[in-house]
């Protein structure tokens, strides 16, 4: 499988996991084997992108897959989904690519709303405390993730400003959003897109 593939499922993965936990139908099943499935794939997905013939890294990506699509079966994907495909239905990109643009913008803003959950989904990425209560270490540890994936960044997609009220709008109508933990605003929505179409390269 080639990197950029092992990137974008991988990510797409992650994602899922994550999204089961903090969704609003989560249950605790579901957040259960959400939290195993971050646990298997934190460190097998960069493993697994660095060395393709990593068999170690390869099953744990296959088993923790199998389990974050458990997880968002039993509960469901959240705003990153929506934000994401957004991306997609005007880009026709691959899908995990999408998700991953925004990953960490939606996350930073959840973790303002879930923090205890995003404390334990830290726990279980196998992130060291530093003191903080308020999410942060989860958020920054996908933010090494991505850089680790030398994953692309929204404006090299050719968004503009211009494009991004239009991205909102989309997102909004989509369905994941309506799982997030609480309910997003519109300008919630621009201003994780605006954060992205920032961002001019992916720094851990």
């Amino acid at each position: 499988m080639p990197p950029s593939m092992t990137a974008n499922t991988g990510i797409d993965a992650l994602a899922q996991a994550i999204a089961g936990i903090i969704a609003k139908c989560s249950t605790p099943i579901g957040d259960a084997i959400g939290y195993e499935a971050v646990r298997i794939m934190t460190p097998a997905l960069v493993a697994a992108y660095k060395d393709g013939n990593n068999k170690v890294a390869r099953a744990g990506m296959a088993s923790g897959s199998m389990m974050a699509g458990l997880t968002m079966n039993i509960s469901d994907c959240t705003a990153e989904h929506s934000l994401g495909q957004a991306i997609g239905g005007l880009k026709h990109v691959p899908h995990g690519l999408t998700i991953g643009l925004v990953l960490v913008e939606t996350l930073s803003r959840e973790a303002r709303v879930v923090p205890e959950k995003m404390e334990r989904i830290a726990d279980a990425m196998g992130v060291a405390q530093d003191g903080t209560k308020d999410g942060s270490r989860c958020v920054n540890a996908v933010r090494k993730i991505l850089a680790e994936l030398n994953f692309p960044v929204l404006s090299s997609l050719g968004f503009t400003e211009g494009d991004i009220d239009n991205l909102a709008d989309i997102a909004l109508k989509d369905f994941f959003i309506t799982q997030a933990p609480t309910p997003w605003s519109k300008q919630e929505v621009v201003d994780a897109f605006m954060a992205a179409l920032k961002l001019e390269s992916r720094v851990a």
